[in-house]
């Protein structure tokens, strides 16, 4: 029994002693080997391990790190597809894989009663815009479901909300009343109103930039266009000078889009925003905050009309496209590392998607996503419902119909940081 004993309290000792080097051994692993796998990591665990300490706080909520983490995200992943819908007082957001169109988060915002359409922008670093006429931007990130306090109201939303035009409001009337089409198109006002949103390049800095035809344009023969600019560490919206515009005005139903540090638009020689043949790229610095008008690439025909040519965020280029006489469009993008220098990247017959897109073939497709996995690339057409996925094999002709139905609004997106980090 003695024996028994001393041998338990041996077994105990020792466990002890095992027990107490363990707490001893320590495994040093560098921060900046930490901060890399960290940054692997889903964005809500991220955002959860700020807690662990003030040291991961500062460093998640570091510019750095969330640059370092959308860089990281783009260079090694598909972006994901953000669907929006709304009524009059919500807003719902879905988040669905791009491989599998199947959803993977959802949530719901309740917002104020809105009069009228809403417009989404493009997404930057995974924030959202969302805006109606005289209905406050509100910005999102869907990821971290962090929502933004309603910006102040711009100087052109202003003019609206308290000095409605008469004529504006019958013509929404008539739209919003027509239980024939269920889909109706908002009125052209506001169509060609549509801000956009982008980062300065060099600061990190986000900023909306409104750009919007004087309406009516027999106000001023010269000046065509104002221009309002918000940035949000400023948190006030201001105008910027539009005098390299003179004599320009935007396209109407067109979408600026953002790339490398600039916002893209189309110009139209009409003085009501409607499609010409005088077609020209506005280009704006984020940075500079100036504008210049410059030709459109030489791969587009002379004379093409602004409603055939196709102005989009593709992969972070600057993609434009072009629809022929023969139904096909052909998209080009932007190589950055070559500065002016465009590449062909796929072309599309019409006749073969329309069956998806109500039989229409006069109006160009929107490529929304690329999917490097799959090779292919998703399309969409305005207004429409349903998406086409087609086969980027240089010989294929192969298209898919990719998803069902209406869908809302179609973004693709990259799950990220921003607002985390962010001071606004």
């Amino acid at each position: 029994m003695l024996a028994s004993m001393e041998i338990c309290e041996r077994m105990v000792r020792e466990s002890k002693r095992r027990r107490k080097g363990r707490r001893e051994w320590k495994i040093e692993i560098p921060n900046d080997v930490m901060e890399e796998i960290v940054m692997r990591l889903p964005v809500r665990s991220i955002a959860r391990f700020q807690t662990v300490s003030k040291h991961w706080e500062s460093v998640i909520r570091s510019r750095d790190f969330g640059a370092r983490h959308m860089s990281h995200q783009r260079r090694s992943k598909d972006p994901k597809l953000m669907f929006v819908s709304y009524g009059q007082n919500h807003i719902g957001f879905e988040q669905r894989d791009l491989e599998t169109t199947s959803l993977e988060e959802s949530f719901e915002l309740k917002i104020e009663e809105i009069n009228g359409a809403i417009a989404i922008s493009e997404c930057c670093d995974g924030l959202v815009c969302f805006y109606g006429l005289t209905y406050a931007v509100r910005v999102v990130n869907m990821a971290t479901k962090t929502l933004v306090p309603p910006l102040p109201l711009a100087k052109f939303q202003q003019v609206h909300k308290y000095h409605p035009d008469p004529d504006l409001e019958e013509e929404m009337h008539d739209v919003s009343d027509d239980e024939d089409d269920r889909n109706p198109v908002p009125v052209p006002f506001v169509l060609y109103t549509r801000f956009g949103f982008g980062k300065d390049s060099v600061t990190g800095r986000y900023k909306i930039v409104w750009l919007y035809n004087i309406y009516p344009a027999t106000l001023n023969k010269k000046k065509k266009t104002r221009c309002e600019v918000f940035d949000f560490e400023e948190w006030r919206w201001r105008f910027v000078t539009t005098r390299p515009l003179d004599h320009h005005q935007i396209l109407s139903k067109q979408m600026p889009s953002f790339a490398n540090g600039s916002l893209y638009w189309l110009t139209t020689g009409d003085e009501r925003g409607y499609p010409s043949t005088q077609t020209k790229l506005i280009v704006f610095d984020i940075h500079t905050e100036m504008f210049r008008v410059t030709s459109t690439p030489p791969f587009i025909s002379p004379g093409a009309s602004g409603d055939k040519i196709g102005l989009c965020n593709l992969d972070g280029h600057l993609c434009i496209s072009e629809l022929k006489s023969d139904c096909k469009q052909e998209f080009w993008w932007r190589v950055e590392e070559c500065g002016d220098k465009w590449e062909r990247i796929f072309s599309v017959d019409l006749n073969s998607t329309s069956c998806w897109f109500g039989r229409i073939t006069s109006l160009p497709l929107t490529p929304l996503a690329i999917s490097r996995v799959e090779n292919k690339v998703v399309l969409s057409l305005t207004y429409q419902g349903s998406l086409v996925d087609f086969d980027l094999d240089p010989d294929s002709t192969v298209y898919h119909l990719y998803y069902p139905g209406y869908y809302g609004l179609a973004v693709p997106y990259f799950p990220s940081l921003s607002l985390v980090h962010a001071t606004f």
